[in-house]
């Protein structure tokens, strides 16, 4: 298992994002990330209270599912 001091980029970097940071990191709009949340393509936000949060690893999780999609060989550029 990965350790969550590496799921961080920098040290004052949130583990968690809010679905309008996600939206933002992604270049969508909140209303298309809800879209596609709830047609499968993105992974359910986790849910600490009333508020849904994307962990930085299903972020990267489905970037990566796009380069593979799109064809990329990971590793080599």
């Amino acid at each position: 298992m990965q350790p969550l001091t590496s799921l961080f980029s920098a040290p004052d970097e949130p583990i968690l994002l809010t679905l309008q940071q996600t939206a933002h990191s992604l270049a969508i709009s909140k209303r298309t990330l809800d879209r596609l949340i709830a047609n499968g393509s993105f992974p359910s936000p986790l849910k600490i209270g009333r508020s849904s949060r994307v962990s930085r690893g299903d972020l990267a999780g489905y970037l990566e599912q796009l380069r593979r999609q799109r064809g990329d060989k990971i590793g080599q550029s």
